[in-house]
């Protein structure tokens, strides 16, 4: 019976494991979630957003075919909306059955720029004809795609993600597969060991001896007689018979109770019977009876032969149970679970300062991409004085410095260029909080020469489709700190040029110093600017002018200074205490002529080639420009507390005979 249950177990558990593999190999599930748009679009854009992204766990697999160029990129989502803007273009979702649909938005149908390119973008693939990548991308960022400007954007585009294949019924089916070889195994060999124990001699079974008989074998043994083995002794006048040898351990397993209960069957005292137990036998010795040395050898060898047979049993029965028991262990795709809780829908709550900030105008990585083709561009600008081209980079009053000095140096090519951009590291990075445009971003960069003053950059993006621009470069004054900022992924917001929120009004404080600059200590404004570590009032200030004037040269001339106003707007970001660094321009023109008639005024240099005389009769007016960082105390601030400039710039912007 246990051989049949042994059987039937073991077809149980070899089904249940067949079961089992199948789960995993010819019932497998896919390895791969597919979503493939079915739908053409006429838009020249089109957007997937990052909730369509994330329909399904694991990194996404994008593949985008079409004709001519093709162009994908990667922009946190308000970058790309702000770069679609109102121009018709269509979002890709997922449908139920896990095919991209579209959504079209109508909008603008002007022909767009070049999706690439954009300092927005986190990344950017292109290719002739496909365009193939993988990204994971998470919540809040988009990706792009368009074709060649003027065409629709291409139809052919294919989203893949990975698929847990879960199969809940593999470790079930395993786990009971192995049970059901566990018990088979245990079955087949408790059956066998039954049956090994069946098989054995079997005795017949013998006629029991009389009393008169075993009488007669105790008082041959007390004689020391020998009767033939086989042979039993019997009473006086009958024959003997023939007993099978194992009458003689009958017979002493007959007599033992006999002999243990202290008289044998005649009443003869139990001590007589042991002393003729003792009397030494004179049976011949038989060859088939082993000897104590003999039956201890083949007993060792037997014990010894049943410890691997006992081992390899233990061994069967284990193999199942640790099989059982890694399996308790697999993942949870491998096992019934409850229904999985479907995505939330809702917004994250924020969890940090950063979360419920806006987000930074750029991330410090496409801070060095830009830094990096500034230097590239600008470099080889001044190199070929091409206005045109370093316009891509350079903007405002930076640009109107160098448009003015390609000028000069295409006149006199003895006038130095001005200074590059810093080709050192980035030590301090501000971007603006904001997600709308103008975007601004500051920092400070050094030189490879540690020798030189690090140069504070001010970077501007006009709109979405702009690159963004050096519109301030100033070099930092030595010895002065910095305020504290807050860091790059948290960045500072802007203020506008009336706000209550600092001690002066922006708009107030660049007319104030140049004000200063003018008059010195007698200006109206001398007491919002800290005197101390100004090297800009220092070389160009009231004491600096009236020192100029009494220089020889200038004995038969007048020189006279007039501030105006730069065309820039200032760029301003708060600091971590509550003000701001300010960075703003200003001009300031020198008007030199004449005391007497008859006087010459000689000029040489920039100024001479710009008027396009060296002497001159009626004089010379020379107008430059000024760039100023300041840091501004909040309206807060500890009395006595005063704006300090922390870097400056000058440059000539332009020169004329009087009178011309």
């Amino acid at each position: 019976m246990r051989y049949i249950l042994a059987a039937v177990s073991l077809v149980i558990s070899l089904v249940l494991l067949g079961l089992g593999i199948g789960q995993r190999t010819i019932w497998a599930p896919p390895e791969t979630i597919v979503s493939q748009l079915e739908q053409a679009t006429d838009a020249p854009i089109l957007v997937i957003p990052g909730t369509t992204m994330n329909a399904h766990d694991g990194r996404q697999s994008v593949v985008v075919t079409g004709e001519g160029e093709i162009t994908a990129v990667v922009g946190r989502e308000h970058d790309v909306d702000g770069w679609v803007g109102e121009s018709m273009h269509a979002i890709a979702q997922v449908a139920e059955d896990d095919a991209l649909v579209l959504d079209e938005q109508s909008g603008s149908t002007d022909e767009l720029p070049r999706l690439a390119d954009s300092d927005m973008w986190i990344e950017q693939h292109t290719g002739d004809g496909e365009v193939r990548f993988s990204i994971d991308l998470p919540i809040g960022y988009t990706i792009a795609i368009a074709g060649e400007p003027g065409t629709a954007a291409p139809a052919d585009v294919r989203v893949e993600w990975p698929f847990d294949a879960k199969t809940p019924l593999f470790g079930p089916l395993m786990t009971a597969g192995l049970v059901f070889l566990a018990l088979a195994l245990v079955l087949f060999l408790l059956a066998l060991r039954s049956h090994r124990r069946r098989r054995g001699p079997q005795r017949r079974s013998h006629r029991e001896l009389s009393r008169a008989e075993r009488r007669a074998m105790i008082r041959d043994a007390r004689e020391g007689s020998v009767r033939p083995r086989g042979e039993a002794l019997l009473p006086a006048g009958q024959g003997a018979i023939e007993a099978p040898a194992e009458a003689d351990a009958a017979s002493t397993t007959a007599i033992e109770p006999d002999i243990e209960s202290g008289a044998d069957a005649s009443g003869a005292p139990a001590d007589d019977v042991r002393d003729a137990s003792d009397a030494p036998s004179t049976a011949p010795s038989t060859p088939d009876a082993p000897t104590d040395e003999t039956a201890g050898r083949d007993r060792g060898m037997a014990e010894r032969s049943a410890t691997p047979a006992r081992r390899g049993r233990f061994g069967l029965i284990a193999l199942p149970i640790v099989a059982v028991v890694a399996l308790t262990g697999c993942g949870p795709q491998y096992w019934p679970s409850g229904p999985s809780m479907p995505p939330a829908t809702e917004e994250p709550t924020p969890t940090s300062l950063e979360d419920t900030l806006p987000p930074v105008a750029l991330t410090e990585n496409q801070f060095e991409r830009v830094l990096e083709d500034t230097r590239a561009v600008t470099a080889e600008a001044d190199e070929a004085r091409d206005i045109d081209q370093v316009s891509q980079r350079v903007g405002g009053a930076a640009l109107s410095a160098r448009s003015t000095n390609y000028e000069v140096r295409g006149l006199n090519g003895e006038v130095e260029a001005l200074p590059g951009i810093p080709d050192g590291e980035v030590q301090l990075m501000l971007p603006q909080q904001t997600e709308v445009w103008p975007r601004t971003v500051m920092a400070v960069v050094g030189w490879e020469d540690p020798a030189r003053a690090q140069s504070a950059l001010v970077f501007e993006q006009e709109d979405a489709r702009a690159d963004y621009r050096l519109v301030y470069q100033t070099t930092l004054a030595s010895g002065v700190q910095l305020p504290a900022v807050a860091s790059p992924t948290i960045g500072a917001a802007s203020l506008p040029g009336d706000t209550p929120l600092l001690q002066r009004q922006p708009t107030e404080i660049t007319a104030a110093y140049a004000d200063v600059l003018l008059n010195g200590d007698a200006s109206e404004f001398a007491s919002w600017f800290r005197e101390d570590g100004d090297t800009l009032r220092a070389d160009l200030g009231r004491a600096a002018k009236d020192e100029l004037i009494q220089r020889p040269e200038f004995a038969l001339s007048t020189l006279e200074w007039t501030a105006g106003e730069d065309d820039p707007a200032p760029r301003m970001l708060v600091t971590n205490e509550g003000g701001a660094l300010l960075a703003t321009s200003f001009t300031e023109t020198v008007r030199v002529t004449p005391k007497e008639e008859g006087v010459e005024i000689s000029t040489s240099g920039a100024a001479a080639s710009l008027a396009g005389v060296n002497e001159t009769t009626s004089g010379i007016e020379t107008t430059y420009q000024i760039q100023v960082l300041f840091a501004v105390p909040p309206a807060d601030a500890p009395e006595g507390t005063q704006i300090q400039v922390v870097g400056y710039s000058q440059a000539l912007l332009d020169a004329n005979e009087v009178g011309q």
